[in-house]
């Protein structure tokens, strides 16, 4: 789904029939929270709503600092790894049990293994994280220095401790492939420090100039070069680019910012050319994997604005828009490809408070509606917004539509809906399952595509990844090439239409054609 039309007059972009400024009106200097983003934030706490949030947030605050604040003396590992292998569960995180990892399905605790322990530093970096984005939109919603101290105190201890971390991969190698120091992989070390360099330029007025300085050379110049060798493709460079972007902005360094929003190969322009397709959609075919690299576009968006660069441009809102046009009538998502099951548009109302404040197009207001229709508005994001946002009564159903580029066809009538895939592969997250179907009732999804699981359990290869493991079609019980169907036809109705895909070289010799109809409340395919 395209916004609309985009059209520059003077300093001004029109979209369809909304208007905002093209060149942001930038103070001095490098920031990212203007003055405006400030006001309104402070505008917002004073809100029933918004007070509601801000209390959220100074309870979460206090509830991390009743326990142990020292960063860990040992590096990180991989996420993935902390999930029970039997029953492909996340272990549940306990502050004081670094060597023993509960499984809620077991009923027991996991000991002895390595990886499982240097996955529980990676859910402290994690808290640590959540208490560092806390304590910025509480200094900036009340004003009170003791959240930038709390930003101050952690940073400190680990710009201490961050040159004593080697670089390693998820299996303790020590390499530069890849690799990260907090993290196992350089992926998360650039997740961190986008929000991380966000929190110490809020809390940096308050520093002496000892104190700017150990936090800059222990730590945000360190991982700046770290992450300057790490060039590749895909999701990873999208976040590798927002981690520089956000530490050039913090170190007030342009030369980090245009190498991450330039380089001809690996520069979130060369991404954004190379990896959206024309109709809204990331690549690899994912509701997961469209919102996770998004939201590092978005916080690029976000840090930049204070040296006068617009990146909300017709591709960034189209990727915003898009997704809302192939949800189920819950707002959930089918688990295509690598993607993890109950996927939801819930999950993302923080990007679309964003793409709100920035654009004011009455379209994302419609879809944070929608969402708080189901969920309570909760996320600090939503403070960029000072005005209420109100629950509508009565549900909204999409039109039957289908997406060129990514390959998936949406059939509707009412909460009804039927989907067929037949798109490109997806690339390393693709799946074996063309001419799948997922079928959602209106109150769950009763054919449903599984997507994945952590990728540190077994059943990730075993099961989740093979044609088997889909609604398709599957010859002589071997998977599916890596191919891309085609679209044969895609007929509409008010009562939900028909849709109907081939594709001829998933085996050798065998041809496949699917054609699914939907006729009010029956699907038949």
């Amino acid at each position: 789904m395209r916004i609309g039309n985009y059209i520059k007059i003077g300093t001004f972009i029109i979209i369809g029939i909304f208007v905002f400024p093209y060149v942001l009106c930038a103070q001095n200097g490098y920031y990212f929270f203007s003055d405006s983003d400030k006001v309104a934030i402070r505008n917002s706490a004073n809100t029933l709503w918004g007070s509601v949030i801000v209390e959220s947030m100074k309870e979460k605050v206090k509830e991390r600092r009743s326990h142990k604040m020292e960063v860990p003396l040992l590096e990180g590992g991989h996420l993935h790894d902390y999930f029970c292998p039997v029953h492909n569960l996340s272990f549940s995180f306990e502050w004081d049990k670094p060597n023993e990892h509960y499984c809620s399905a077991c009923k027991k605790y996991w000991k002895g293994n390595k990886r499982y322990d240097w996955a529980w530093i990676n859910k402290v970096h994690a808290e640590n994280l959540q208490y560092l984005e806390n304590c910025t939109y509480l200094y900036l919603a009340t004003g009170d220095t003791v959240y930038a101290t709390y930003i101050r105190d952690m940073l400190l201890d680990y710009a201490y401790k961050y040159p004593t971390y080697f670089e390693h991969n998820t299996n303790r190698v020590a390499t530069g492939l890849n690799s990260g120091k907090l993290f196992g992989q350089s992926l998360d070390e650039s997740v961190w420090a986008s929000d991380a360099a966000r929190a110490y330029s809020v809390a940096k007025g308050i520093m002496s100039s000892g104190e700017i300085k150990k936090i800059e050379t222990g730590y945000l110049r360190p991982c700046a070069e770290l992450l300057l060798k790490r060039r590749g493709g895909g999701n990873w460079q999208v976040w590798h680019n927002s981690g520089l972007i956000a530490l050039g902005v913090a170190l007030e360094d342009d030369k980090i910012v245009d190498i991450a929003l330039n380089d001809k190969q690996c520069g979130y322009h060369a991404l954004m050319e190379r990896h959206v397709h024309d109709d809204g959609w990331w690549n690899e075919g994912s509701p997961t994997y469209h919102y996770y690299p998004l939201r590092a576009m978005m916080l690029s968006a976000e840090a930049l604005r204070c040296r006068d660069i617009n990146l909300y441009d017709r591709k960034l809102l189209d990727m915003l828009a898009s997704p809302a046009q192939g949800v189920y009538a819950d707002l959930s998502f089918p688990a295509h490809n690598d993607g993890w099951y109950g996927e939801s548009l819930l999950a993302q109302t923080k990007l679309y408070e964003l793409a709100y404040a920035r654009s004011h197009n009455p379209l994302f207001r419609n879809i944070l509606e929608r969402c708080y229709c189901f969920v309570s508005r909760t996320s600090a994001e939503a403070l960029f917004n000072p005005v209420s946002m109100e629950q509508k009564g009565k549900p909204e159903y999409g039109k039957s539509t289908y997406f060129k580029d990514l390959g998936v066809g949406v059939l509707r009538y009412q909460d009804k809906t039927v989907v067929l895939k037949y798109g490109p592969y997806g690339g390393g997250h693709g799946h074996p399952d063309k001419l799948s179907i997922s079928i959602h009732n209106g109150k769950r999804e009763i054919l449903p595509d599984l997507g994945t699981s952590a990728y540190g359990v077994p059943d990730f290869t075993t099961w989740y990844r093979k044609s088997l493991a889909h609604n398709t079609v599957t010859v002589d019980g071997k998977d599916q090439a890596p191919v891309t169907g085609k679209l044969v036809r895609f007929l509409p109705s008010s009562s939900g239409g028909t849709i109907e895909a081939e594709v001829d070289s998933a085996y050798n010799g065998v041809k496949m054609r699917r054609c699914v109809t939907l006729k009010k409340k029956s699907a038949v395919g």
